[in-house]
This record gives C-alpha cells, sequence and structure tokens, in this order.
C-alpha cells in the first residue's frame, strides 16, 4: 500500500447562512470520504509493519536458538 494516496481533509465548521444546505451537506460527505480513505490507509499501513515486526521478530528467536545450541555444542 502506498501511503502517496492521503487525501487532504478539512472538517468545516457549522454552514455559513448563506451556505446551501445540500452543498454543505455534499462537501461534509465528501470529507467524511477522505478521512475513511486516510483511516483505511494508515491501517494498512500499521498491519504491514505488524507483519514485518512478527516476521523479524520470529527471525530474531530462530537466530537465538541457533546460537544457544551452537554454544551449547561448543560447550562440551
Amino acid at each position: 500500500m502506498d501511503m502517496r494516496a492521503l487525501y487532504y481533509v478539512y472538517l468545516p465548521s457549522e454552514r455559513g447562512n448563506d451556505e446551501d444546505a445540500q452543498k454543505h451537506d455534499e462537501f461534509v460527505k465528501a470529507n467524511e470520504n477522505c478521512l475513511n480513505q486516510n483511516f483505511s490507509l494508515v491501517a494498512g499501513k500499521v498491519y504491514e509493519f505488524e507483519a514485518r515486526l512478527a516476521m523479524l521478530e520470529q527471525a530474531l528467536e530462530r537466530a537465538n536458538a541457533a546460537l544457544s545450541a551452537l554454544s551449547a555444542e561448543q560447550a562440551q
């Protein structure tokens, strides 16, 4: 997943007196959509990093086990 797909999000305040209600609602919905896309992308990256971290932890555990076995053999 590529992080360049993040979108700018502007959270509007209350609708102005001269602002059309339908346009305001469309604007808010568009921003909500962008915000949801941002959260989806960020969550995807977090899951990707968690998977990579788990893989590295497993590799480290295997390396430590191999070193322990090697040290035990040399001690005999």
